[in-house]
């Protein structure tokens, strides 16, 4: 599946109203959602501090090691396999999870390791006691959208929450 098919479920939940704000990684936006860049993020490896991987990175390294791959539909692959598999190589994904913050608590704590966004790694790195390093492979930059629906802005509620988020800093 697409990474851009993942996040339908919050397209519809916007459309729907289950929830007036999205932040997600598309690249093609329908008309009918007002929508703005907040920032564009790269993913990175991280795994548990001290991890042997972060002292000699490596791409055969990289598909040596044990992964844990986050997925929004349980697809046991992610655009790094299609970018290893363009290039022949493949890597071992041990486990599968539903978000980031649940593979951070597992790289924490075992010797799998993970590509996660940057930004989250970083902020996070201290809590869970991890760390990152450049991706082996060429970093794929993702545009963060803010997103609503057009029949949403008309609540000014959800317009004054939306001009409040494009108006915050999210890279430290």
């Amino acid at each position: 599946m697409s990474s851009e098919r993942a996040w339908q479920p919050a397209l519809d939940d916007l459309e729907t109203r289950a929830i007036d704000i999205a932040m997600v990684p598309i690249h093609d936006i329908p008309a009918r959602f007002a929508h703005h860049v907040l920032y564009e993020e790269e993913f990175v490896i991280a795994a548990r501090s001290g991890h042997s991987y972060l002292k000699s990175p490596s791409l055969k390294r990289f598909c040596a090691m044990r992964h844990v791959l986050v997925s929004l539909t349980g697809d046991a692959h992610g655009f790094m396999d299609r970018a290893l598999a363009e290039r022949g190589l493949q890597r071992r994904i041990e486990l599968t999870v539903p978000n980031f913050m649940m593979a951070l608590a597992i790289i924490a704590e075992t010797d799998l390791i993970a590509a996660l966004p940057k930004q989250l790694v970083a902020e996070q790195a201290e809590r869970f006691g991890i760390a990152g390093v450049k991706s082996p492979l060429p970093p794929r930059r993702d545009k963060i959208h803010l997103l609503a629906s057009k029949a949403a802005m008309m609540d000014a509620g959800v317009e004054w929450l939306f001009d409040v988020l494009k108006k915050l800093k999210l890279i430290r």
